[in-house]
């Protein structure tokens, strides 16, 4: 035990990830623990509701920066990456007053959208802004390794998203499932902003017209390229929910959203700390021009062993654990799960491939892909309803495209790692 804790020591990369994946353990062990009781409070209905707002918010969010927070893992320059985060920050900021106005001109729609609950569609603009915002200060905040309290702040977000939404509920009968997850995040942020200004590593004074313009320009393939194929991955992933709602019902849309929920808690457990030190370890050894595929690999290969056991489980009893844990309301959540979970595998394992598009320059082709995922997952979901009138069938084929389109990537992503690094051996060698 003694020589296993001083390897452990030893080895800086894996010691990182463990430490931000503490954190996200603990928060999931809040999660499932209150889950139970959330959905005993909750209809499908309203978990519905619930799901396709923060789908919305989540996908402008995710992609309101134009991606530039992405390039901050990669300048070698420190002032470089303040910069970075600075025009993330105000792209960010930007991109919530143009959803405001375009809210304004199209209010009807968005009221249609959101089931007449007016205040849903003013707190849109405020949440991207929130989700945009969270996604700078923690992508700067891997940079600079501050995974401890990373760690911490993903368990205080649990802590308060949970128990917002179960107060709400069971002491003042109310539907607390969005505006506690709300209060959450901005939470969250005020902790990251908090601590960067604590850490003096916020600087405005390196912050001048030449660098913004070198910075804009050097990395001009994140919002070119990158920017488009993040909104479109977000929308294919979640296409199920927002198509769901319109097709079937609130409610079936409810109960894929529980199973998304779920097993995207081991995703966001191991796989999400584990991309984002691979991201920062792999850019250094880029940067300096090292062969990273057996970093990659050996990757890639820990995250397959990590999800066997998990896969096996929900493939044989996903009906029956999610039956136990959430009520009999819930049967059909965990049958979902065992359809899904072949899809979910690969979502797991491939943290390592998502990155590799930004370290390799492959932006281009990750739009290309992007655009045929969420073509072809849109198509199945809708063969599914016209030809069978089935939402199962429609789940069991968007997994099985949703397999192919990530075998796919996996598959150009070594081919093209291979291809560059054997010229770099040749270079070094001549």
């Amino acid at each position: 035990m003694n020589n296993f804790i001083k390897t452990l020591k030893q080895n800086r990369y894996l010691l990182q990830i463990l430490t931000l994946m503490s954190g996200t353990l603990m928060a999931q062990v809040v999660l499932f623990t209150f889950i139970p009781i959330l959905t005993r409070l909750y209809t499908p209905t309203e978990f519905g509701n619930y799901s396709l707002f923060f789908i919305l918010s989540t996908i402008i969010g995710m992609v309101s920066s134009f991606r530039y927070e992405q390039a901050i893992m990669l300048p070698k320059s420190e002032r470089d990456a303040q910069t970075l985060v600075f025009i993330s920050a105000i792209i960010t900021i930007s991109t919530s007053f143009i959803l405001i106005i375009i809210i304004t001109i199209f209010y009807d729609f968005f009221l249609n959208y959101f089931n007449n609950q007016r205040y849903l569609v003013w707190l849109l603009p405020f949440s991207v802004l929130v989700t945009g915002l969270i996604q700078v200060f923690n992508t700067y905040a891997t940079r600079k390794e501050y995974y401890k309290k990373m760690a911490t702040i993903k368990v205080t977000e649990s802590v308060t998203t949970v128990g917002t939404q179960g107060i709400s509920r069971a002491f003042f009968s109310f539907d607390g499932l969005i505006f506690g997850k709300f209060l959450s995040n901005l939470y969250t942020l005020y902790l990251l902003v908090s601590w960067h200004l604590k850490k003096q590593t916020l600087q405005l004074k390196h912050f001048n017209k030449r660098r913004i313009k070198a910075n804009i320009k050097r990395h001009e393939n994140f919002p070119k390229y990158f920017t488009l194929a993040t909104f479109l991955n977000s929308v294919s992933q979640n296409i199920p929910i927002l198509l769901f709602t319109s097709l079937f019902s609130p409610a079936v849309a409810g109960l894929y959203a529980l199973t998304h929920r779920i097993l995207q808690a081991p995703i966001q457990l191991v796989a999400n700390s584990t991309r984002s030190v691979f991201y920062q370890k792999a850019s250094k050894m880029y940067a300096n021009r090292e062969d990273i595929r057996p970093l990659y690999l050996s990757t890639t290969k820990g995250l397959v062993k990590l999800f066997i056991i998990p896969f096996i489980t929900i493939l044989f009893f996903g009906k029956e654990i999610f039956s136990m844990l959430f009520g009999e309301e819930w049967a059909v959540s965990g049958m979902i799960a065992q359809i899904t979970i072949i899809w979910f595998f690969f979502t797991f394992i491939n943290p390592p491939v998502t990155v590799m598009y930004n370290i390799l320059g492959e932006q281009k082709a990750q739009l290309i892909f992007q655009i045929v995922g969420l073509v072809t997952r849109t198509l199945a979901i809708y063969a599914g309803f016209y030809f069978f009138k089935s939402y199962f069938s429609s789940i069991i084929l968007f997994t099985t495209v949703s397999v192919i389109h990530n075998l796919l990537i996996f598959t150009y992503i070594y081919y093209i790692m291979r291809k560059k690094f054997q010229i770099t051996t040749k270079e070094k060698t001549s």
